[in-house]
């Protein structure tokens, strides 16, 4: 460790201490200490004050504006040990606040999330921080469904979840999985089957216009186009969509 790593893991944070170090030792701020780890992570780890991340992000900007930090080792860091959940969520905050455009491998680390551990979680914090994690790695996902019933069948489902400590969850999160795919194929299904559905109201209606035409035997020369999209808007198809449409998405 570097004697800015020391600090950063110190239970009392002196900012001009952490100036003097960056100062005399800048590249402390990208040495891994021997298990990969930066001073950042030990600063966001033991919840160090807002001033010191502040000073540590201004420095890294400052000096090292380029830098390519591994976020996905410091979340997996932190996620597989007995992190409180603000924490992990203040490193998401401060990474997508400064640093938005770098990468989190979620795929990586909710498989990893789910495998057994041999550190030894409490409970109730675990299944907070997990059910946290794994909304944090589908989100995307989740956010991008097409209807908000779906969105809230998937986020309950993942904070419901009955994650054992200790335990191989992985198969939970398969089932996570295959029913966010379920819904993501749903989709263009739906969009087929409401088309369709438009266009048989749209013929029936075409096809009641000309039986009255020609009950009234109405000699009148109209223009089809506008025919056919008088129609089309009053077939009733948004209004018949609008009462199925929930019937085929809950199915």
């Amino acid at each position: 460790m570097t004697p800015l790593h020391i600090l950063a893991c110190s239970s009392v944070h002196d900012l001009e201490l952490y100036r003097v170090i960056v100062e005399k030792y800048p590249t402390n701020l990208i040495t891994e200490d021997r298990w990969g780890s930066l001073p950042l992570l030990y600063a966001f780890w033991g919840d160090a004050p807002a001033e010191i991340i502040e000073f540590l992000l201004e420095s890294y900007q400052a000096l090292y504006p380029g830098y390519e930090f591994n976020w996905t080792m410091m979340v997996e860091t932190m996620g597989r040990t007995d992190t409180p959940k603000e924490r992990i969520e203040n490193l998401l905050h401060v990474k997508q606040m400064y640093f938005p455009e770098q990468s989190i491998s979620w795929e990586y680390l909710l498989d990893e999330f789910t495998r057994p551990s041999p550190v030894s979680f409490d409970g109730a914090p675990f299944q907070e921080r997990m059910h946290f994690l794994v909304m944090c790695g589908m989100s995307d996902r989740v956010e991008s469904l097409a209807f908000k019933v779906w969105r809230d069948h998937i986020t309950n489902v993942i904070h419901t979840a009955v994650l054992q400590r200790n335990r191989d969850n992985s198969h939970i999160l398969h089932r996570i999985r295959d029913k966010l795919v379920f819904f993501e194929d749903e989709l263009p299904k739906l969009k087929e089957a409401t088309t369709i559905l438009e266009i048989a109201l749209w013929k029936m209606k075409l096809n009641e216009k000309s039986h009255q035409d020609m009950a009234t035997q109405k000699k009148i020369k109209t223009d089809e186009s506008s025919t056919r999209q008088h129609c089309r808007v009053t077939c009733g198809a948004d209004v018949v969509i609008g009462h199925v449409l929930p019937f085929l998405i809950a199915s």
